[in-house]
């Protein structure tokens, strides 16, 4: 009886250290805790690296990216607004923008909230082709700006253009905004998008969707 109450503790003994060094492993610094502070590098080329398989599929590059501190509008290794600029690799017509709107927003989120829980906002903004506007910071052609608490109340799985204008309507301009330089908001694809938001929004007594950027760069 002796020998199997001793048996029996060396067993419970073995099982709790390998609790505890379960346990130690868990909590350090790797993708657990750290996550919920985490920030992307404030590097260009790391930030492509990231998202550049979704974004070959898509034809587009990255050409800026940066963390900026939005109280001084500056890139900062610790600001918690992430901003990424991308330009089409091949020729691209206003309505491919405005179709390219949605899925390009889609390979940067919600994935960069979820892989870096420190960020707080986020935009993107699809620029002119180089032959277009060869200046080394051109206006946006299209731009999206909105906040992690934003991201969290789009249904991404479903999302197109409509909806995505309706959720900026909802929202209001200060969590999620939309903009498009005018030759996009008339082609024939934004514009059906636009008036199918427009609509619902009537019947649900919402603003009109924002057509201009909430931030200066």
């Amino acid at each position: 009886m002796t020998r199997a109450i001793s048996q029996r503790l060396r067993v419970t003994v073995i099982g709790v250290l390998m609790g505890v060094v379960a346990a130690a492993c868990s909590s350090g610094s790797g993708d657990g805790n750290s996550n919920a502070h985490a920030l992307p590098p404030n590097d260009k080329a790391a930030i492509e690296r990231a998202f550049a398989p979704a974004l070959e599929r898509l034809g587009v590059r990255l050409t800026r990216g940066a963390l900026v501190d939005l109280k001084t509008g500056k890139p900062s290794p610790n600001g918690k607004h992430l901003a990424v600029y991308v330009e089409p690799t091949g020729n691209y017509t206003s309505e491919d923008y405005a179709r390219s709107t949605v899925a390009t927003l889609r390979a940067f989120i919600p994935a960069a909230f979820e892989r870096w829980g420190g960020l707080t906002s986020f935009d993107l903004c699809q620029e002119p082709l180089p032959a277009t506007d060869a200046r080394p910071e051109p206006p946006p052609v299209t731009k999206v700006d909105l906040t992690k608490a934003a991201s969290r109340k789009v249904h991404w799985d479903d999302l197109d253009l409509t909806r995505l204008l309706r959720d900026a309507n909802r929202l209001g301009s200060r969590a999620l905004s939309v903009y498009a330089k005018p030759d996009v908001r008339l082609t024939g694809f934004y514009q059906d998008a636009a008036q199918k938001a427009k609509t619902a929004d009537t019947a649900d007594g919402s603003s009109p969707a924002p057509t201009s950027p909430s931030y200066n760069r």
